[in-house]
């Protein structure tokens, strides 16, 4: 019997990350076989800007992955994000077609259709989901699945993540370069969900924040539907470039410092803990205090934080989302990141941590590879199913995959 093999790939402007992971009949979990990391070249703020470069990283990584795994990838899942990600909303109306009044299936289909048609036509962009809010049944609003209802009007409100098709046809180029092919891509927030948030978490109100080199990514859920999503352009890198030039030193040494001394919280550092850059740099006599250091790093997360809390104003969730925040990727491990959240954005918050995966990786690490273990878990539980609405595809799979994905969104 073929073994039900999944390779995810997630490339992004720190690091090249690749999962093998193998999905068993009949078993809820993954198990993970491979994991692959290299730091990234050719990306920049999550876009590529040299080929062949990128194509190297993806290689690397993806080879690191495969001897863990002792099989072989020929096929990857991808994970989609970076600066060029927009997000808008639609509305579709549509008749019911049947006589009995009764919601099947295409009619769903057809108002999601119907609420394509308005999205502006745009060559440069390419749209990765279309997701369904809400639907409204005749005058009744706030129905999350439609079908086998009656009534004569169906209306769907939905959340239109696009991306530049420039940027999505370079990526698949590099993926190509690397001698692979890429099976379906996800926005990547939208994966990493799958790893961290619970279903209550989502039905309460939750925002998943990825905090990435190049860009800091969220979206948010409520009822259990994705009702808003983004990109922010400020990351983990930026932190670093702050802290080369307020110290006078190279990046790679600014880097080293801010993961061996960094903090959020310069109000809990007394001013006389010292960082001496001999430590890093032999024959350098320069030195700064800690707490220096901390007042970079908070400055710049709360840029962040202030550009998240519009985000938030924007569906008139600030301060309302009774599950919170949860953090991820590579940024969040840095001391005081949860407090520093917590009293910025006025939201309960936490680390999220891919419990199912901790026996094949360190609990210590595993934020940072949220997202691409999430693309995975995404992997293995639609493999079967249709994209028809989840990136513009049409579907083969007929009535039962579609209302298997529609269905998976909700609680």
């Amino acid at each position: 019997m073929a073994r039900n093999l999944i390779a995810a790939l997630d490339v992004g402007t720190s690091t090249v990350q690749t999962v093998v992971a193998e999905k068993k009949k009949g078993e809820e979990t993954l198990r993970i076989l491979g994991i692959g990391m290299v730091p990234s070249v050719g990306i920049r703020r999550g876009v590529v800007v040299d080929l062949e470069d990128a194509a190297s990283s993806i290689r690397k990584s993806v080879a690191e992955a495969q001897r863990a795994a002792g099989v072989p990838v020929r096929s990857v899942w991808l994970n989609v994000g970076g600066s060029h990600i927009s997000v808008s909303s639609s509305r579709g109306v549509v008749a019911v077609s049947r006589a009995d009044g009764e919601i099947s299936p295409e009619d769903v289909r057809r108002a999601i259709a119907a609420a394509e048609t308005f999205i502006p036509k745009n060559p440069n962009k390419e749209i990765l989901h279309m997701i369904p809010r809400d639907f409204k049944v005749d005058h009744e609003a706030g129905i999350k699945d439609p079908v086998g209802m009656h009534g004569v009007r169906l209306e769907v409100d939905t959340l239109i993540i696009e991306c530049s098709a420039p940027f999505l046809k370079n990526l698949f180029k590099c993926v190509e370069g690397a001698g692979l092919r890429v099976e379906d891509y996800v926005f990547s927030p939208l994966a990493a969900a799958d790893a961290v948030l619970t279903k209550r978490q989502k039905e309460l109100g939750v925002m998943l924040l990825d905090l990435g080199g190049g860009t800091a990514s969220f979206m948010i859920f409520e009822e259990g539907v994705p009702i808003h999503a983004g990109v922010i352009p400020i990351g983990g890198n930026h932190i670093t470039n702050d802290v080369a030039i307020g110290f006078r030193t190279h990046v790679d040494v600014a880097e080293r410092i801010k993961t061996t001394h960094g903090s959020c919280l310069p109000s809990e550092l007394p001013k006389r803990d010292t960082i001496r850059l001999a430590e890093f740099i032999p024959d350098e006599a320069g030195q700064y205090s800690r707490k220096e250091l901390a007042e970079i790093i908070e400055a710049r997360l709360r840029d962040i934080f202030e550009l998240l809390q519009k985000e938030l104003k924007k569906v008139d969730r600030a301060q309302l989302l009774p599950a919170g925040i949860v953090l991820v990727g590579g940024s969040v491990l840095m001391p005081g990141i949860v407090e520093l959240t917590k009293r910025e954005l006025k939201l309960p918050t936490e680390i999220g941590c891919p419990e199912e995966f901790l026996n094949s990786i360190d609990d210590k690490v595993a934020p940072a590879f949220v997202p691409v273990l999430g693309l995975a878990k995404w992997a293995g539980t639609r493999v079967a199913e249709s994209r028809s609405i989840l990136g513009g595809h049409r579907s083969s799979g007929g009535e039962g995959t579609f209302i298997r994905w529609l269905r998976s969104l909700l609680p």
